[in-house]
């Protein structure tokens, strides 16, 4: 039995494409995604690692806090231009154009150890390849559902007082519960095959034809999440490390509707470690994320870092992940905070092979957060 636990903790996952994750926090996708060991600094703890909730002394609240992500098109508006319209040649315009749209919300509760999410997600992603023989990869992916955790401190664990770094050691552990019911696709057409072609001629009649038509499928499936962090901090530097194993065992859907098979969420283990520092007027941190370690792709696709820095009323990051630089920038005004920047992902195979250009939009409105000690 235990031979088959360790096995299934570090089965390499199949990857062939971009990483896709459940959930990922607007200002850890502008700081290269490495956010496992500051997963405590926003409202998505329990999407990168519950046992940073080991250091939460506070009661926070996240009720509405959309997110919008699409495809940065302005990089590459020259592509637009004096648009052609003969199918093959809007083909060979697309190619290496891929296409992104992501609508989300992630409304959250942290109340000392203990996290709560719900979460309803929409992300679909279309690439078209191949110039000889030209085929559309679909992925979209509909969720809904909710994530709670937990964390208990082995060491530590103090109350910060109002401050946002401790002082003493910390070691914390941690384990997250989510449920998924997601409706989705994973596929490749042919662009000028028949099969294509004749779902289209076929006709639809509302929306279930087309989805019925292209193979959607709807699932509902338990998932679980365990984590670990250290940290180590003076009052005014703290150095923070940690461990998570996101979806342990990869996350398989028990099929509702449909005829082909709903998208697993993979497994993935990463890890992180950060450095930050808080002086009163000003506090910054740098992190570096090895993630996913389980997964068959290049090491340079596994390096993220990231840096931020906090005034008043802004924050400013920047980071790279899979060798791509990522930047933004926060806006606080009570009751909103504003997140917008660039970032990009790898959506092949190997390190810098395809590049897939991203823009995000975030906004949280009436947050609130009361210090308990």
């Amino acid at each position: 039995m235990k031979k088959i636990l360790i096995l299934s903790l570090f089965t390499f996952t199949t990857l062939a494409s971009e990483i896709v994750y459940l959930g990922r926090s607007a200002r850890a996708a502008l700081m290269g995604d490495a956010w496992t060991a500051l997963a405590n600094n926003d409202e998505m703890t329990l999407f990168y690692n519950p046992a940073s909730l080991g250091g939460n002394d506070s009661i926070a609240i996240s009720p509405l806090n959309p997110k919008f992500g699409l495809t940065n098109a302005l990089a590459e508006a020259d592509r637009f231009k004096n648009f052609p319209k003969d199918p093959a040649l809007v083909v060979d315009r697309l190619l290496g154009f891929p296409i992104y749209a992501e609508v989300s919300a992630f409304p959250g509760l942290k109340m000392m150890r203990f996290g709560f999410n719900l979460f309803v997600t929409n992300k679909l992603s279309l690439n078209l390849r191949n110039r000889v023989h030209p085929s559309f990869e679909i992925d979209y992916r509909y969720d809904r559902g909710f994530t709670t955790g937990f964390a208990f401190n082995i060491i530590g664990g103090r109350g910060l007082k109002g401050k946002k770094i401790g002082d003493g050691q910390r070691l914390s552990i941690g384990y997250g519960l989510k449920y998924i019911r997601r409706e989705g696709l994973k596929d490749s057409f042919d662009v000028f095959g028949t099969g294509l072609l004749n779902k289209i001629e076929a006709g639809f009649e509302d929306i279930n034809d087309i989805k019925e038509a292209f193979g959607f499928a709807e699932g509902k499936a338990f998932g679980h999440d365990l984590g670990v962090e250290y940290a180590v901090g003076n009052g005014t530097t703290e150095i923070v490390s940690g461990l998570s194993i996101l979806n342990v065992g990869d996350i398989q859907f028990r099929k509702l509707s449909g005829t082909s098979d709903v998208p697993k969420q993979d497994m993935y283990i990463n890890a992180g470690v950060a450095f930050k520092q808080d002086f009163t007027f000003f506090d910054y941190a740098l992190s570096m994320d090895i993630k996913p370690i389980n997964a068959p792709i290049p090491v340079g696709r596994m390096i993220h870092a990231g840096a931020m820095l906090n005034i008043p009323f802004i924050s400013l990051y920047g980071g790279m992940s899979e060798g791509y630089l990522s930047y933004g920038a926060e806006v606080r005004l009570f009751p909103i905070k504003l997140v917008v920047g660039f970032y990009d992902v790898e959506l092949a195979t190997e390190f810098k092979e395809e590049q897939g250009k991203r823009a995000l939009i975030y906004l949280s409105l009436l947050d609130a957060e009361f210090d308990i000690f």
